[in-house]
Parts: C-alpha cells; sequence; structure tokens
C-alpha cells in the first residue's frame, strides 16, 4: 500500500532482541558467579569480578551489531536487566538501571562513530563495561576511594574491550557467515563481517574460529555446572540447605525455626558500605546448626550465596554467637553478623557448610 511506513524495528530485529536479551539476563547471574569466584582468589570484598564485566555488555554488541539500528542496544539493556532482576539479581532494581546504561552507551559510541568494525566494538564494548563500577557507586558505595575506583573502572574496561568487543566481533562475523533469519551482512563502507572471511588467509581465519569457539565452549560448560550444581532460582522460595560434616543434613525454611526467633540491633560496617544501627529480626545460626548436630572434629562454617559469594567462619565461634543471625528478606535469606564488618553480612543464602 502506496505511502505505508515500515516500523523502526522490523520483527526480525524484535527476535533477535528478544532471544539475546534473554539469553543475556539469563547467564547474568553466571557471570556474577565467576566475577565473586574472582573476588574470593583475590581477596578483596568487590572489584576483582570486573575481569568478567564484559560478558555482561557481550550482548549489546551482538544486538547493535545484527539489527544495526540506534537504540537497540539500549531496548536489549532494558530487557535484559530486567530478566536479571526476575532471575535472582542481588542488585535488585537497580539492575534494570545499569542494564539500561550499559545498552546507551554501546549505542551512542557506534552512531557517534557512525561504524560497525572491531574497533568500534571495543571502544563501545570497553565504555560501556566500566559504567557499571561508577554507577553502582553513585548508588550503593558512596565510601570507596576514588584511586581504587578508577583502578577496576580500567579492568572494567580491559574487560569490555576483549570480551565485549573483540569476542563479540568474532561472534558476530561467524553468524553473519551463516547468516539465520536471513540478517543482513556489514553495510557498505563497514568492515567486512565473516562473509568476506573466506577471501583471507584461511590459516589465521581458521585459528580465530577455533579460539572463538574455545570460548563459547568453556561458557556454555562452566554456565551448564553453575545452574546444575550451584543456582537456586528466586521463585523456588527462601531455603537453605545444612550439609558437610553434620549427624543430620538439612534443607529448611526459616519458619521452621519460628520458636528461636530474636531480635537484636546491629551496625553495618564495611569496606565500602555503611548502615546505621537498626533492629534485624531472625534465628540465631547456632540454632540452626544444633539442629544439623556437627561432627566432632569439624572446624569451620561456611556460608555460600547464590552467586557464588561465600564467607568462614570458626564453627566454636558460631555456635557461641546469639548475634549472627539468619533472617527473611524479601523472597531470600540474609545472614546478619553484627559481631563482623559488612563482608560477612551475605544476602541471597542457600547454603551452609560444616567442614
Amino acid at each position: 500500500m502506496a505511502g505505508r511506513r515500515e516500523p523502526y524495528l522490523s520483527n526480525r530485529d524484535l527476535l533477535v532482541i528478544a532471544a539475546l536479551s534473554g539469553i543475556g539476563g539469563v547467564m547474568s547471574t553466571y557471570v556474577g558467579y565467576l566475577g565473586n569466584l574472582l573476588n574470593r582468589v583475590f581477596g578483596v570484598p568487590f572489584g576483582a569480578g570486573q575481569f568478567v564485566s564484559g560478558l555482561h555488555v557481550f550482548w549489546f554488541i551482538l544486538v547493535a551489531g545484527l539489527v544495526r539500528r540506534p537504540g537497540a542496544a539500549a531496548v536489549a539493556g532494558l530487557l535484559k536487566g530486567a530478566i536479571e532482576l526476575l532471575t535472582g539479581s542481588s542488585h535488585g532494581v537497580a539492575i534494570i538501571l545499569v542494564s539500561l546504561i550499559q545498552g546507551l552507551l554501546v549505542d551512542l559510541v557506534l552512531l557517534l562513530t557512525r561504524r560497525h568494525n572491531l574497533l568500534t566494538y571495543m571502544l563501545a564494548g570497553g565504555t560501556a563495561a566500566a559504567s557499571n563500577v561508577f554507577v553502582f557507586q553513585l548508588l550503593y558505595f558512596s565510601g570507596a576511594p576514588l584511586a581504587y575506583l578508577l583502578f577496576i573502572g580500567a579492568l572494567a574496561f580491559v574487560s569490555g574491550v576483549l570480551l565485549a568487543g573483540s569476542f563479540g566481533h568474532s561472534v558476530l562475523e561467524v553468524v553473519l557467515a551463516a547468516r539465520p533469519l536471513r540478517i543482513p551482512a556489514a553495510a557498505e563502507g563497514e568492515e567486512e563481517g565473516a562473509a568476506a572471511a573466506g577471501e583471507r588467509k584461511r590459516g589465521p581465519a581458521r585459528f580465530k574460529f577455533a579460539v572463538t569457539a574455545l570460548l563459547v565452549l568453556l561458557l556454555a560448560g562452566g554456565a551448564l555446572y553453575y545452574y546444575a550444581a550451584v543456582f537456586d532460582p528466586p521463585w523456588a522460595g527462601p531455603t537453605c540447605l545444612v550439609e558437610g560434616e553434620v549427624e543430620r543434613p538439612l534443607s529448611f525454611r526459616l519458619s521452621q525455626f519460628a520458636a528461636s526467633t530474636t531480635t537484636i540491633t546491629a551496625e553495618l560496617r564495611g569496606q565500602v558500605t555503611h548502615v546505621p544501627p537498626r533492629e534485624y529480626t531472625g534465628v540465631p545460626l547456632r540454632v540452626i546448626l544444633e539442629e544439623a548436630v556437627p561432627l566432632e572434629g569439624a572446624e569451620k562454617l561456611i556460608v555460600m550465596a547464590t552467586d557464588g559469594y561465600r564467607v568462614e567462619f570458626p564453627l566454636a565461634d558460631v555456635l557461641r554467637d546469639d548475634r549472627l543471625i539468619l533472617i527473611q528478606e524479601g523472597d531470600t535469606l540474609r545472614l546478619i553478623a553484627a559481631n563482623y564488618e559488612g563482608g560477612y553480612w551475605v544476602r541471597m543464602v542457600n547454603r551452609i557448610r560444616v567442614e
């Protein structure tokens, strides 16, 4: 029909945005798990996880490269953030804002440069990945030293350059060569995608494909392990396991210990956060452990969260501490460690292990 205007985003574009945002949103809890593993390795409360922050932005690079419409990455950011929230992000509603800003920055860099090539993808990926450090600083970590923020911001930028920009560009070359769903190749005047890869030297092209495939397989294998053995969906309700060196392993809800509920006043003093004294009502951890009955010779207690974060306590100290309590916070469990610094106040607790 004459005069009919084409929609800004086609059905194919919307399908690409929805699919990649959905996968990216679900995978984000796994990326957070990897980040917490790195924090433990380096012995810091936060920051080392920025080594993998580019994986959060990787999906926006794919969307931008496949859709080629300004605003597509921002839409993907909004949708991905909402899915992260629903799948149990420890950051709550704030993750939607963080994800949206990352998508907007990818769009902005590509709009200003007017190019879709390796260099612009690396710049967009690095800028978007680094932004999360400063957005979270404004929302949560008002006391962090500027030098530390700049340092972990630089880590995030490098991660975005490598894991979002470079890795995303490599995956796009493979996808554009296959052209599923009639995805168009790169526009004229831009760097050619994988459709032109056959004209290059076969050796480097095969090596690059092998490296890209290896990274994809490693990430997919790690994600499979995480979702099979570690992840607990938030919609399953706030349950917790007690396992390890105990006579009676438990899978419990906090309501089972309602008769032992106590209220304490505690102040959270962390390296980068502070919450003034307030009341918390929950169940002392020692009461739960007494039900599980630790075995003779057990020495430590490990409290773990759904995103892989963990802290350790001497078991003897826990069994004497009435100010170490487990509370229900929304649909998750949280450890209130009144006699410890803020890094021991674990959110989204799902497992307690005695060793």
